[in-house]
């Protein structure tokens, strides 16, 4: 991750973000490099580094073309002579390789900026580094600290040479927008020095898999590993190839979603509001079957984990909406691949045990209320729903009670066991949990309506309703199985559309409200506490489509509509994140790109919305 003018503005910009234990405990090894090209008795600097008060080199003034398909690839016009430079990851490889290519003969220094830390964290001089370099035919390794692996440098390049020095006060100026520390040194072994024939092409691939690489790599075998990454990404979409950069498989080989780059690891919820996307984005269904697997392994007392964290081996289970996202998604799998044994051997029963438990009352006070059948979430101080921020101990949006769009996914949830009761022949269950989500239908639109307002409470509580204006209310039909009628759906989506949607997404909170906040920016603090009152996410634009397509049909107009604010959002990749949609945005105009750069199910929403609005009977 960087930025094109190559000025790392991030502590997660870098050119290899790797690690031992996939997708946790992540590492920033090669943090970018710096490029001399000498040409005709001349010398041009590509590089770009921010330090205090000045940016130094402006290689970024070279820079005639950027493009990102099927690589990064910058074009440099060095006083008419043409220079390109690419950057790929190598598919499930700790691994980056760099290409130059030019018109006409050069020579290329290329000097090597290593960072060698946790990748959340900032390195700074010392004299615990090891300047240790070992050198072989092709390859040049080091290892700064006994604490991370060693980074091994192949290459073509006609020889290393060694020149250790820090360069002090790189700046990040995001971090510093975020209220963080924003100053690293970056300890540089040396330089690699190539020279570069006409029309031809040099590289270096940096890894810490020294040992998938104990041999020298000719020029052949990258050309093969260059065709291949090519081939993999110039497929279909570019919404589909967005997709496909959250795609990763965990250390035990099981395939997942990573939730956001950069600083996300996969989290069950976002998993599962995105795993429907797959498919359709070109993916084999059996991925989709095996991520529902390696989560289902995964579930404790009736519920899925919430995210596995950057602590090697640590799962959290402080969600109510996750274990109950699974139900939709696995619905969505079992009907576009017909999978009989999946749904006897494996889904079915879990979905029995899962219900079991949200019927007796599990983890977090999470239960089924007898008086009503809606289902209960929530205790101090832990927050459960997709509405998550906490600012220490505090939770910013506690949501305890019955939370709007928990009650829709609860009655999803009991509507498709019934359905998979029936599918297997078992008439006797599927009776029992139609009745109950009957039960949970005739509550909900009972006690959820609010006659002052034209739409749903946000969240039923003990001694008071919440009567906040969110977009919660809309999953109440946006999923599979409704539970308001046209008339009441028709109303719930105009207060929605009035109060809430923007061109980038909807605002989570009505601007009228107290607590709205139009802005998230500041220290970590602020901005976490304008995350879900008021801040807009785009991933909620697929729930819109589908809720307003259900409300008022699909007809030219309303087809025509969610056609337009979809195309809308879709111009984001190439906004912010090129290639790919940020995970919120300001509430109010001109909407600044925030959070995480790249977000997946900004990504996976925006594709299922796309299908909605354009099958006919979707």
């Amino acid at each position: 991750m960087g930025t094109v003018s190559c000025v790392n503005t991030r502590r997660y910009h870098s050119l290899l973000i790797a690690t031992q234990h996939p997708p946790a405990e992540r590492i920033s090894v090669l943090a970018r490099v710096e490029e001399t090209v000498s040409f005709s008795g001349k010398q041009f600097e590509l590089a770009a580094a921010q330090y205090p008060g000045t940016i130094q080199p402006h290689g970024f003034e070279l820079l005639d073309s950027f493009r990102l398909d099927p690589f990064p690839t910058w074009r440099y016009d060095l006083n008419g002579m043409i220079l390109q430079k690419t950057a790929c990851l190598l598919e499930r490889r700790q691994s980056v390789l760099v290409c130059y290519e030019a018109l006409q003969p050069c020579s290329i220094s290329v000097r090597l900026m290593l960072s060698c830390r946790d990748y959340h964290s900032l390195a700074h001089q010392n004299s615990a580094l090891s300047s240790a370099t070992r050198l072989g035919e092709g390859r040049c390794s080091f290892t700064p600290y006994q604490a991370f692996p060693p980074l091994t440098i192949l290459h073509s390049a006609g020889a290393f040479h060694p020149e250790a020095k820090w360069y002090l006060n790189n700046e990040y100026l995001r971090e510093l927008e975020r209220g963080l520390d924003f100053r690293e040194d970056l300890y540089s072994p040396g330089s690699l020095v190539f020279e570069l024939a006409a029309d031809n092409r040099v590289w270096m691939l940096a890894s810490i898999e020294d040992d998938d690489y104990d041999r020298r790599l000719d020029d052949a075998e990258i050309e093969t590993i260059l065709s291949t990454e090519a081939k993999r990404r110039t497929f279909g979409k570019p919404l589909w190839r967005a997709l496909d950069q959250f795609r990763i498989f965990r250390e035990n080989d099981q395939p997942s979603l990573v939730a956001g780059y950069p600083w996300f690891t996969d989290w069950s919820r976002d998993t599962l509001i995105s795993l429907p996307a797959l498919s359709r984005a070109g993916f084999a269904l059996s991925e989709t079957k095996a991520v529902l697997e390696m989560l289902l392994e995964q579930r404790s007392q009736g519920l899925l984990p919430n995210r596995f964290t950057d602590q090697h081996g640590t799962v959290e289970y402080n969600t109510v909406d996750a274990t109950l996202w699974l139900f939709l998604a696995a619905h969505d799998y079992i009907q576009q691949s017909s999978d009989g044994a999946f749904l006897r051997d494996t889904l079915y029963p879990a979905a029995l045990e899962i219900v079991d438990w949200h019927f007796r009352g599990t983890v977090y006070d999470i239960k089924s209320d007898p008086t009503d059948n809606l289902l209960h979430a929530g205790v101090p101080g832990v927050q459960l729903t997709w509405m998550d921020a906490k600012i220490g101990d505090t939770v910013v949006t506690p949501r305890i009670g019955k939370p709007v769009e928990i009650n829709a996914l609860w009655y999803n949830a009991l509507r498709i066991t019934a359905e998979c009761a029936t599918k297997l022949g078992e008439s006797d269950q599927a009776a029992r949990f139609a009745n109950h989500a009957q039960a949970v239908y005739d509550s909900f639109n009972q006690r959820f309506w609010n006659e002052e307002s034209g739409c749903l409470y946000d969240v039923l509580g003990s001694t008071h309703n919440d009567a906040s204006i969110r977009p919660n209310q809309l999953f109440s039909i946006s999923l599979p199985f409704p539970l308001l009628d046209r008339g009441r759906a028709k109303s719930v989506v105009t207060v929605v559309h009035d109060k809430l949607l923007t061109p980038m997404g909807l605002r989570t909170l009505a601007p009228e409200d107290p607590a709205y906040r139009p802005r998230f920016d500041g220290g970590m603090a602020s901005r976490d506490s304008a995350y879900h009152q008021g801040t807009v996410w785009p991933w909620l634009i697929g729930p819109f489509v589908t809720a307003y397509l259900y409300a008022f049909g699909r007809n030219a107009d309303s087809l025509g509509y969610c056609d337009g604010i979809l195309k809308t959002v879709e111009q984001q990749l190439d906004a912010c994140c090129l290639g790919s949609i940020s995970e919120v945005y300001d509430a109010e105009a001109p909407q600044q790109p925030g959070g995480c750069p790249a977000q997946l199910w900004s990504v996976a929403q925006l594709i299922l919305g796309e299908l909605r609005s354009l099958t006919p009977n979707s």
